[in-house]
């Protein structure tokens, strides 16, 4: 006769359960991952309606513009007012690209976010291309929603040799500390939630995804989101506006809140970087789209200390016309019509003349 088995003891057998379910629960989370890695569509936003959605994302660059880009359509500016758009993005993603072999004009390079890519306004009514037609110079533009000066610096890396531009006209906005620092982004109103390259104070640079939580679990698991996501999302939690955002902190305390005090000492290292690429025969013009205290300040400072040229901003015109009765923004209250871009024109000429020793018409 053989041996009677002893009995498992009740230990070893809540032992044995544990393992089967923690062995259960890790081919549920295996599986749930594979199947949203290949299928991500759960985890990922809604893309941005059209003319919006010209952005295709880029391991080094963060993002960039979709080449060959198209849309025709309407949008409504500030005042409601209903006009049609037709935009394009061409070589390489640039909103203009001229001719790069051309002697007979002086080449200006336009460099920005959103105002720069402008997809707002149609092609023939951008501010550059206004520029274009009234100045005997030849125009390249390229900007992207969200681009912080590290990412437009890196675009200029790319395509400086191939335009080769004598004038350099670098788009600000009040945004761009927020965009030039991760940590200012997770903590704001105002996200991309996008991982981008940033430049350190040393002139490094690391990607990052500035992103809060849950957004920040996504990187390292896809199903892991999908659940803490939708369990944010019946709490109300999910992409929640902070009720103290770094904007107010930044109004409030300028440089001696730390964040944008970081921000700002990496912005310096992306102006000294720009100022280390562009050749001493090619100007550099800076100028701030929305005016917004204390972030002018803070490019009128780092454009002085690092021997740039700060044109200001138009906002102060623009104000001026909307106070007469003008409509100059579309209808998110920032972005310029094609009033808007008309006026951004004609305040940018004067400089543009001036650095480039471009008589005016009447001389």
């Amino acid at each position: 006769m053989s041996p009677e088995k002893a009995p498992i003891s009740p230990a070893r057998q809540r032992l044995f359960r544990l393992i089967a379910v923690l062995f259960g629960l890790f081919l549920i989370f295996v599986v749930g991952e594979l199947f949203l890695r290949v299928f991500p569509g759960p985890v990922s936003d809604p893309p941005a309606p059209p003319p919006y959605n010209y952005r295709v994302p880029d391991e080094t660059y963060g993002w960039l513009v979709q080449e060959g880009y198209q849309y025709t359509g309407t949008l409504h500016d500030q005042c409601d007012t209903v006009y049609p758009i037709n935009i394009s993005f061409g070589s390489s993603g640039f909103r203009t690209w001229g001719d790069p072999d051309v002697t007979r004009r002086l080449k200006v390079l336009f460099l920005g976010d959103s105002y720069t890519a402008c997809a707002q306004t149609s092609d023939d009514r951008l501010f550059y291309k206004l520029l274009g037609d009234s100045l005997p110079i030849e125009v390249f533009a390229y900007g992207a929603a969200g681009y912080s000066n590290a990412q437009q610096l890196l675009v200029l890396e790319k395509y400086f040799d191939a335009v080769q531009p004598d004038l350099v006209v670098w788009q600000m906005c009040s945004n761009d500390f927020i965009d030039n620092y991760w940590e200012l982004e997770e903590i704001a109103n105002y996200h991309v939630r996008m991982k981008r390259p940033y430049i350190l104070e040393d002139g490094s640079v690391v990607h990052k995804l500035a992103a809060e939580y849950p957004r920040n679990v996504k990187p390292y698991s896809h199903f892991l989101y999908f659940i803490l996501k939708r369990i944010a999302e019946a709490r109300g939690t999910f992409d929640r506006p902070p009720p103290e955002p770094a904007e107010k902190f930044i109004a409030e305390q300028n440089l001696a809140y730390a964040p944008f005090a970081r921000s700002v000492r990496m912005t310096d290292m992306t102006y000294k970087k720009m100022k280390a690429l562009l050749p001493a025969e090619t100007k550099l013009l800076v100028f701030d789209a929305d005016g917004f205290q204390p972030q002018f300040d803070q490019f009128a400072r780092l454009c002085r200390e690092n021997q740039i040229e700060f044109a200001g901003g138009p906002a102060d015109l623009l104000n001026h016309f909307r106070s007469q009765g003008d409509c100059v923004h579309t209808d998110d209250g920032y972005h310029w019509n094609d009033r808007g871009n008309a006026l951004v024109a004609a305040f940018l000429k004067p400089h543009v003349q001036r650095i480039l020793g471009i008589a005016n018409e009447q001389e």
